[in-house]
């Protein structure tokens, strides 16, 4: 376990600027993050945006690599897991921290194969479930409390039904469940939706999933192309308010200087080819047995109903609908997340 700061050498960021500079911008098209959009935010990240106070705001942070898994650790109290999900990064547990670090001893990794655990790629969600177990179990804490959205909440599931005796609790705030016949004949609207879904914004895991490598070259290259690729997400699975465009190209910067963003897509071809999903836990007949709190918030991407969910869990200690946020709550709404995970915690 050895300390961990964060040093971007300049020479970092002034080839960013000569490639933003060096942009050649397409004519627009019929869908997707609109070109003016496109153009608004790079001049901001070229002109504005000062990586230097992001990089402040995590150096604030005790930070650590632990067998080369690099995470974020404070606070006493009993040990809780935040898990982020992508397109996301530590970044996206920021302003909740300092909250929590009151209440609990708050460990924020990057997953395996994002931000600066970049070395530990080519991981699924079961490696990752295994790699935060032995993680948590390297900080001395045979029991802890796990919380999370996207991948950290299929991450999440698997370490629950995984690591019963370690997981005390799961507290999720999206339902990893995505496959329309895990959901009964009488949930026929969410089905659709589901399928909806699949067809008209799904198409990120189908490209992600079957040719990662080939997305990667452009994205790792082009640093308007990871802007508009990571942006268009943050537009589209987030409350009319959004988030602030700073924490946009925060999130885009954390890929950038690290290069994880063809590492970070590994976890959808692990899923499309074989890997854990909860669903198969569903298929199976079984249920995940540890409480479970949940977070319907009314921008998330897929809507589960309670019932599909109770095929999954056989504990669901607490389901509220909050009446704002989306897929991001910790920017969008760190209030009424922190304010739940309290409550989670008792």
């Amino acid at each position: 376990m050895e300390r961990f700061s964060i040093n971007v050498a300049e020479d970092v960021l002034l080839d960013l600027s000569r490639r933003l500079d060096a942009t050649r911008w397409p004519d627009d098209g019929p869908a997707g993050y609109g070109l003016t959009d496109a153009m608004e935010l790079a001049a901001y990240w070229r002109e504005e945006y000062d990586w230097r106070v992001a990089e402040d705001v995590l150096n604030g942070f005790e930070q650590y690599v632990v067998d080369g898994m690099h995470c974020i650790v404070e606070g006493d109290g009993p040990p809780l897991l935040l898990l982020h999900g992508w397109p996301s990064t530590v970044w996206e547990f920021n302003r909740v921290i300092a909250d929590l670090r009151e209440h609990f001893r708050v460990v924020v990794p990057s997953l395996p194969g994002y931000g600066w655990s970049v070395g530990l790629g080519r991981a699924g969600t079961a490696e990752m479930a295994d790699a935060m177990h032995a993680l948590m179990g390297a900080l001395g804490h045979r029991e802890y409390l796990v919380a999370g959205g996207d991948w950290g909440a299929h991450i999440g599931c698997r370490m629950a039904y995984a690591f019963p005796d370690a997981v005390r609790a799961l507290h999720l705030n999206m339902m990893p469940l995505r496959k329309t016949e895990s959901y009964p004949e009488h949930a026929a609207k969410a089905r659709e939706e589901l399928a909806h879904w699949s067809q008209e914004e799904g198409g990120y895991i189908q490209i992600m999933g079957t040719k990662p490598q080939t997305l990667t070259y452009g994205l790792f290259d082009s640093p308007v192309g990871l802007m508009t690729w990571i942006a268009e997400k943050f537009d589209s699975w987030t409350d009319e308010l959004g988030v602030p465009r700073d924490d946009v190209l925060t999130t885009t910067m954390i890929y950038w200087i690290t290069g994880s963003i063809g590492t970070s897509f590994w976890p959808y071809h692990a899923r499309l080819h074989g890997g854990f999903a909860l669903d198969q836990v569903v298929a199976a007949g079984e249920k995940i047995t540890v409480p479970m709190t949940y977070l319907d918030f009314p921008r998330e991407m897929i809507h589960v109903p309670r019932e599909v969910a109770e095929l999954a869990f056989a504990n669901i200690e607490r389901w509220e609908t909050p009446d704002y946020g989306g897929h991001f709550p910790a920017l969008e709404v760190p209030d009424v997340l922190v304010d739940s995970l309290r409550r989670f915690s008792r």
